[in-house]
């Protein structure tokens, strides 16, 4: 069998980081189906413990999904008893979206299969080496 050649771009950060960022995701999306999870659940929770409740639109915009797509992923929470929705006493056509305890409970779950599939990602290197690379890629996005 023939090696496949080296991409031309293999020797650049952007293209190294582009591909460890796709094994990060190939990872979460590994451990978290395996336990019988949707990802994108998982961004929705996270975002109303960390943001707060809100709006479904704001929570639409927050999180980068489309509104209508949303509403399915919000009507499985919901049944699910992981968020409650309820009316906005300001605007009667707006719906305030807020995570509940047992949703709480259940991002912590996906929390710890997302540190499980860092710890996959991470293998090859030493408890130092991840240290400096946190801080390295730390100090490359503005918003950290």
């Amino acid at each position: 069998m023939e090696k496949s050649p080296k991409h031309r771009l293999a020797d650049r950060v952007l293209w190294a980081l582009g591909r460890a960022s796709q094994q990060s995701h190939r990872l979460i999306r590994q451990h978290m189906t395996t336990a019988g999870i949707r990802t994108l659940h998982y961004h929705v929770l996270a975002s109303l413990a960390d943001d707060g409740e809100g709006a479904q639109a704001t929570l639409a915009d927050r999180i980068g999904l489309d509104r209508s797509d949303l509403v399915t992923l919000l009507d499985e929470l919901e049944e699910q008893k992981f968020l409650a929705r309820r009316v906005d006493p300001a605007d009667r056509r707006r719906k305030i979206v807020a995570i509940t305890p047992a949703g709480q409970r259940q991002l912590e779950v996906m929390d710890q299969l997302i540190y499980a599939a860092e710890a996959d990602l991470l293998k090859p290197l030493t408890a130092a080496e991840q240290k400096t690379l946190l801080s390295l890629l730390g100090r490359l996005t503005p918003d950290s």
